[in-house]
């Protein structure tokens, strides 16, 4: 059995990340943690008071990842070039990572200022693709927000299977409504 020693946060959340990813947003209960980790459930109150403030520490590292995923992906990228590229990734991002993306959607609480700030972050590498482009600030943020939705639309849309038409491709109408958006 794992000592209280061998427990950390970001093990826990490691574990939780990998029961999520196997079997759904759901599926990382403080049982199914114990389980897997071979330790005690009364363990993980030491770490996370409960299964609320678990899952806003996998939104928060789920953006974190994101993030970094962003930084090497567009690296070398500009203008509206390296705002589709952003767009791109953030969406392949979400699909990969399908229950963590919904578990994200679901628990993310942006009064926290951590989560506050990974959105700013986020948000501020797409201002840097739009310097060159954009000039009005109202502008950025119809783009920004239109970008937001429509990758959130696209993650949650295939995650239920709307997008599954022989006429259109997933990717041909993602990449048409980025294209209106960003103008």
């Amino acid at each position: 059995m794992v000592q209280k020693r061998d427990l950390s946060k970001q093990r826990i959340i490691q574990t939780a990340k990998n029961l999520i990813s196997d079997s759904g947003s759901q599926a990382a209960t403080f049982a199914s943690i114990a389980k897997a980790l071979d330790c005690r459930t009364q363990a993980l109150y030491f770490y996370f008071k409960n299964r609320d403030e678990l899952n806003q520490a996998i939104a928060q590292n789920y953006l974190l990842s994101l993030k970094e995923v962003l930084k090497t992906e567009c690296l070398g990228y500009s203008g509206k070039n390296g705002l589709i590229k952003m767009a791109k990734v953030m969406r392949e991002y979400g699909l990969n990572n399908l229950s963590l993306s919904i578990l994200t959607m679901e628990s993310l609480n942006l009064s926290t200022k951590e989560s506050y700030k990974n959105i700013v972050d986020i948000n501020s590498m797409m201002r840097v693709f739009m310097k060159g482009f954009v000039q009005d600030s109202a502008k950025e943020m119809t783009i920004t927000r239109g970008i937001r939705g429509l990758v959130i639309g696209e993650v949650v849309s295939e995650s239920v299977g709307m997008f599954h038409n022989p006429l259109v491709k997933n990717t041909q109408s993602f990449e048409e409504n980025l294209h209106k958006i960003i103008g």
